[in-house]
């Protein structure tokens, strides 16, 4: 194992939490502020450039908790909020500078609510999940007439003219949203939940995994919104990560997953099937399940930008900053750690993203921002 070395680091003006990389040239960094005599929660979108000069800030009224660009097209970016709102907005792109514009600020559960993460269905542009503190996940339609005109999504089944903006309060400042029009499902987790996966390939394409603090990780059906099969016995702590094979990566094993707990373990597993579907219930066993401790909390994962011999991961694990993680059938173990970078990360690694060109990784209670290479 390989201790990488920072190649440009920063500091942020709030707590960094979430970040993506934007045509290897420009990074997004969501951030969390927590005013603690009032209780408020603030935050603000930091555009930086490669060399991780600071050229824009946005600040907003609900701290940023997620923050994903849209696989369909890359200038629409979504963030996630502390005050149960999304946000989508417009980046546009000149010679000499990057801009971003509030498009519409969608308003999904009560402000009392975090919005834990987002994810921007891979078949549907206009479908985005949303996990909440409040154990609830949600489907959300992004397709109002701006959004369509804009980024070219179908407006089929969605907002009929330009939605109605209705002024409200949070946290003691006047704002305004349109109230999101959103789908739940039958069943929701009884603590937090944390994060949500589509799953892409089939036989998992029309079914979204969650995971939560409760331990449970579920699996949910798209179209009829139950529960399919859930299990709790898996992880010894709450489910923070999951990612579905794809394409990419590992798209000769359709029906596993790959997990990160609070637990610091990274999992891998199948599903156990009946036909084409997931074989129902509760606590199914699985099969094939691998596991490896990584020394901190497995909060989020990047894939490797380049297809190699082996898929590869880079990990966010919270208090042992990030490590790249390989996975490979002919190992004698499964999980190989490559790298590691626990430099700039003196508290917790929250947020990554992996280009061609870099990694960008942050650190959230020294508010670091750092670019560095396995």
């Amino acid at each position: 194992m390989l201790e990488s070395k920072v190649e440009q680091r920063t500091i942020t003006n709030y707590p960094p939490c979430a970040l993506h990389i934007y045509r290897g040239k420009y990074i997004i960094v969501g951030t969390y502020e927590l005013n603690k005599e009032t209780g408020h929660r603030i935050g603000s979108i930091n555009v930086y450039n490669e060399d991780l000069k600071l050229l824009k800030i946005y600040n907003t009224y609900g701290a940023v908790l997620d923050l994903k660009l849209s696989p369909f097209n890359d200038k629409l970016v979504a963030t996630a909020h502390s005050t149960g709102n999304i946000t989508i907005w417009e980046l546009k792109e000149t010679e000499k500078d990057i801009i971003l514009t509030e498009v519409v600020n969608f308003v999904v559960f009560d402000s009392g609510v975090l919005i834990s993460s987002l994810h921007f269905s891979p078949h549907d542009a206009k479908t985005v999940c949303v996990t909440s503190t409040s154990g609830e996940v949600a489907l959300l339609n992004i397709a109002t007439q701006d959004i369509s005109l804009k980024f070219q999504i179908d407006r089929s089944s969605s907002y009929d003219g330009r939605a109605e903006v209705t002024p409200y309060e949070v946290q003691g400042e006047n704002v305004s949203g349109i109230e999101a029009i959103v789908e739940t499902f039958d069943e929701a987790h009884s603590l937090e939940c944390w994060t949500a996966e589509f799953g892409q390939l089939q036989p998992f394409s029309q079914v979204l995994f969650t995971g939560g603090d409760d331990s449970c990780l579920m699996a949910h059906d798209l179209r009829s919104k139950q529960m399919i099969w859930s299990n709790n016995r898996i992880h010894d702590s709450g489910v923070v990560a999951i990612k579905s094979s794809t394409t990419t990566f590992r798209n000769d094993r359709p029906t596993s997953l790959v997990t990160g707990s609070y637990d610091d373990h990274i999992r891998s597993f199948d599903l156990r099937m009946l036909g084409d579907s997931i074989y129902p219930g509760r606590n199914v066993p699985v099969a094939e399940l691998k596991s490896c401790n990584l020394g901190g909390g497995v909060w989020r994962f990047s894939e490797m930008p380049k297809a190699g011999s082996e898929d590869t991961l880079m990990v966010c694990c919270m208090y042992d900053g990030a490590k790249i993680v390989s996975m490979n059938d002919t190992n004698e173990e499964y999980f190989k750690v490559t790298n590691y970078l626990k430099e700039g990360h003196e508290s917790m690694c929250y947020g990554g993203d992996w280009c061609n060109e870099f990694i960008a990784t942050c650190s959230f209670y020294d508010k670091s921002l750092q670019k560095w290479k396995p």
